[in-house]
Order: C-alpha cells, then structure tokens, then sequence
C-alpha cells in the first residue's frame, strides 16, 4: 500500500471534482485525460470505487447464498460513471435509485478475478 501526502492550492486545477460544497450538490464530470485514464484501466477504476463507496457481501435470499456486490453514492453522476464503467466492460448492473448492484454469476467472477473482495 502506498500512502501519498500531497498539498497544493493548484490542486483544483488537476482535480477539478473537487470543489467547495457538497460532491451531490454540483455537477461531476471527468476531464478528458481522466476519461482516457478510465478507459485504459476500467477495473482500476471499478476497485477504487467498490474499495471507497461499495462492499461484496453475501446476499441470502430464502435458500439461496450468493457473493454480490454494491456500491453508492449520493452523487448520481458518480454513479452514473460507475454504470456507464461497468456496461462497457459487459457487466449487467442493477440500479436502484443511487444504489448499483451486480450480483449475476458472470458478472461476480469477472469483479471478484479484478478486484477481489473487500477485506
């Protein structure tokens, strides 16, 4: 794990996400080279985002138990670059409201061979 310690006034000039106020109040769009970077790294992106805002739990419905995952998140655009992520990597998530779930059998081994589960 690598721990890094960066302080800048500039910094909202790299990171323009973050702004004053409150993330699901203002609108959040990635910068072009942000775009790029999701785009080459995909699964990078989908395990920050399960790692800081999701979880993989073990969903129990009547006699079935299965490993499913979630994430959340007030801003709906974030969890709209979540979605549009996971559609673009063949994944079939399930939507509610500000909430994504991914619990299909596919869709759990390709996330748990990328990204693991949450310890």
């Amino acid at each position: 794990m690598v721990v890094l310690w960066l302080y800048s006034q500039h910094l909202s000039c790299a990171f323009p996400q973050h702004g004053a106020g409150k993330k699901h109040h203002r609108r959040i769009v990635l910068e072009p080279w942000q775009e790029r970077r999701v785009a080459v790294a995909p699964w990078e992106f989908l395990r920050g985002c399960i790692r800081s805002d999701g979880c993989a739990f073990i969903n129990r419905t009547g006699p079935y138990e299965y490993l499913s995952y979630a994430f959340a998140n007030h801003s709906s655009d974030i969890v709209d670059l979540f979605e549009r992520t996971c559609r673009g990597l063949g994944l079939r998530p399930r939507r509610y409201a500000r909430c994504i779930r991914l619990n299909r059998r596919e869709d759990v081994a390709g996330l748990v061979m990328h990204i693991g589960t949450k310890t």
